[in-house]
C-alpha cells in the first residue's frame, strides 16, 4: 500500500451536529426529545408562567418559588443532559441502525455521575465569572479550554482537576472547531428566540409571556439536539488523542500507513483504548484498523569517487 505523509486528524462540526440530528430526530425521538422535554416541563412552565415582582406583594415568597425552581430545573437540566452523553456514547462509531444502550441504565449512570457533573458545573461557570471583569479574551479563551470538562467527568474522568486537565489538552488547537460548534448552537437557539418575537408581533393575542413560555419550551426541546452534537465532538476529540500515543513521534522520516488485518497482536504494541471504552453496561465503540509507524528504508551511498 502507498505511504502518505502524516496530516492532523480532522473534527468536524457539522459532522457531530449531523450525528445529533440522526439519533435524536430519526432513530431515538422518545427517548431523546420528548421524555427529557417531559420531565423538565413542569419546572419550565413555572419559571415561565410565574408573576413579575411588579405585579405581586408577596415578593419574598416569589423569590422563594423562584429560586427553587431555578434549581430543580438545573438539577434536572444537569441529570437528562448527563443521560444523553452516555446515549451518545453507545452509538459513538456504531453500526447504521444499532440501537442506542437502553435508557434506564444511561438513567442509572447519569444518577452516579450527578455530584461531580454538579460541582464541574458549577467550578467551571464560577472561573468564567472570575475571569470576565478583567478582559473578555481571557473570559473566552478559558471558556474555550474548558468547554470539554463537563463531558470528561460524565464519561471518562473522576474528579474536577482531571476534568480541567482533560478538557484543556483535548482542546488544544481546535479553537476555530470549537468557535463553530458555539456559532451552530447560538444560530439554533437563537433561530427559535426570533422566530417567538416575531410571532408575538404578528399575533399578539396569547400575549407576551404565553409567547415567551412557548419560545422557551421550544428551546428546552432542541437542548438535547445541541447535547448530542457537543458529546459526538468531544467523543471525536478523545478518538484522536488516543490514538496519537499509537502513532508515534512525528519524525520528519516517518510515514504512515495502514497495518494488515491480520498483523499479530505482538507486533501491534499495547493498546490504548482506555478513553474510548464505555462504563459497564454500555456497548463498545466499532475501531477502525490501526495504524503502524514505518520509518522509510534508504539503501547506503557508495562512497564518492568509486
Amino acid at each position: 500500500m502507498p505511504a502518505r505523509t502524516l496530516r492532523p486528524a480532522p473534527v468536524s462540526m457539522r459532522h457531530a451536529f449531523a450525528l445529533a440530528f440522526d439519533l435524536a430526530v430519526r432513530r431515538d425521538p422518545l427517548q431523546s426529545l420528548v421524555i427529557p422535554l417531559a420531565i423538565r416541563l413542569p419546572w419550565v412552565l413555572a419559571l415561565a408562567l410565574l408573576p413579575a415582582p411588579d405585579d405581586t406583594d408577596r415578593a419574598g415568597a416569589l423569590v422563594l418559588v423562584t429560586s427553587a425552581a431555578l434549581v430543580g430545573d438545573f438539577v434536572l437540566l444537569l441529570l437528562v443532559t448527563a443521560m444523553l452523553r452516555f446515549r451518545a456514547r453507545s452509538v459513538f462509531n456504531s453500526p447504521a441502525g444499532a440501537a442506542p444502550a437502553p435508557a434506564t441504565t444511561c438513567y442509572a449512570l447519569a444518577v452516579r455521575r450527578l455530584p461531580w457533573l454538579f460541582v464541574t458545573e458549577v467550578a467551571r461557570n464560577m472561573a468564567l465569572l472570575a475571569a470576565a471583569p478583567f478582559l473578555l479574551l481571557p473570559a473566552v479563551f478559558l471558556g474555550f479550554r474548558l468547554s470539554c470538562a463537563t463531558e470528561a467527568v460524565v464519561l471518562n474522568e473522576r474528579g474536577l482537576s482531571s476534568s480541567f486537565a482533560r478538557s484543556w489538552r483535548l482542546t488544544q488547537n481546535r479553537f476555530e472547531r470549537w468557535l463553530e460548534m458555539i456559532a451552530a448552537s447560538v444560530v439554533i437557539v437563537l433561530s427559535i428566540a426570533f422566530a417567538g418575537a416575531l410571532l408575538t408581533v404578528l399575533v399578539p393575542g396569547p400575549g407576551t409571556q404565553t409567547w415567551a413560555a412557548l419560545t422557551w419550551l421550544a428551546v428546552t426541546a432542541v437542548t438535547p439536539v445541541i447535547q448530542y452534537a457537543w458529546t459526538f465532538f468531544y467523543l471525536r476529540l478523545v478518538e484522536v488523542d488516543s490514538a496519537a500515543p499509537a502513532l508515534g513521534p512525528r519524525e520528519p522520516s516517518a510515514t504512515v500507513q495502514a497495518a494488515p488485518a491480520a498483523e499479530p497482536a505482538a507486533a501491534r504494541g499495547p493498546a490504548d483504548d482506555s478513553d474510548l471504552e464505555p462504563p459497564t453496561g454500555l456497548p463498545g465503540p466499532v475501531h477502525a484498523p490501526r495504524l503502524a509507524l514505518v520509518e522509510t528504508h534508504r539503501e547506503p551511498e557508495p562512497p564518492r569517487g568509486a
